[in-house]
């Protein structure tokens, strides 16, 4: 039986060895944070079992996988019951208790003193909602001031105040939603 004799080429070649070994066990323990990208991975080299789940968004995928997402569209539900008109009525009251324009036409307005006004319409509004803004019915610019709303009875009453807090005799729009 031979013995091996300690060569030159069995020195090298061992050397080289325990280098090439070493440094992959370094670089895959070393590698620096994002170095590795789609040049260093290889087609089909990763599958569901490498991704955490949550870790693939909408926005990573391309649009022809997004629209393969898609179903098929699901047949038309029964419409609903006609519904009723949002606004049941509205009105532009001038300062002096006048209707300007609005739907309470068919309906009743008193001024009942200064800044004090009542809107009636066809029906009882009592369990409507309803809402004032200050304002002409022309181009005409209001000064500064502040409205309330109430039930009267069925109606609107609205009360109008100056910037001070004085009852004021002003123009106002009236909506009314039932």
């Amino acid at each position: 039986m031979r013995r091996p004799h300690l060569t030159y080429a069995n020195t090298v070649s061992s050397l080289a060895l325990f280098i090439a070994l070493g440094g992959t066990s370094y670089a895959a323990l070393k590698l620096p944070k994002n170095s590795v990208g789609p040049a260093q991975i290889r087609a089909q080299a990763v599958s569901s079992s490498e991704i955490r789940n949550g870790g693939v968004l909408l926005t990573d995928m391309a649009a022809s996988a997004k629209k393969n997402l898609r179903g098929q569209r699901g047949p038309v539900g029964p419409a609903g019951p006609a519904g009723s008109p949002a606004v049941s009525y509205a009105a532009t009251v001038g300062g002096a208790g006048q209707i300007l324009r609005g739907s309470s036409n068919s309906g009743s307005h008193t001024s009942v003193g200064s800044g004090s006004y009542t809107i009636g319409f066809p029906t009882n509004i009592s369990t409507c909602t309803y809402t004032a803004t200050l304002g002409s019915a022309d181009a005409t610019s209001q000064p500064p001031g502040y409205i309330t709303v109430r039930d009267d009875n069925g109606k609107v009453g609205v009360q109008i105040y100056d910037a001070s807090g004085a009852p004021a005799d002003r123009p106002f729009h009236l909506i009314v939603v039932c």
